[in-house]
């Protein structure tokens, strides 16, 4: 049984991302030029943790254990 997967790490990894470039558009007027693709980058993070919320539901859900035979 997994806690985590890599989705939902992509999708955090991706929604820190956005915040901080977010930021930076707060300071930078050559960075506010671009604000509507650091949103697209915050959607897709939020997008990518509810991917891997959903892919780790269904594994606990229909969870099987692989036995080996020798």
């Amino acid at each position: 049984m997994e806690r985590i997967n890599a989705e939902t790490i992509a999708g955090i990894a991706l929604v820190f991302l956005a915040l901080v470039f977010i930021f930076a558009a707060t300071m930078n007027e050559v960075w506010a030029i671009i604000l509507p693709a650091d949103y697209l980058i915050l959607a897709l993070g939020f997008a990518f943790i509810a991917l891997g919320v959903i892919t780790t539901r269904n594994n606990r859900k229909h969870y099987h254990k692989e036995s080996t035979h020798h």
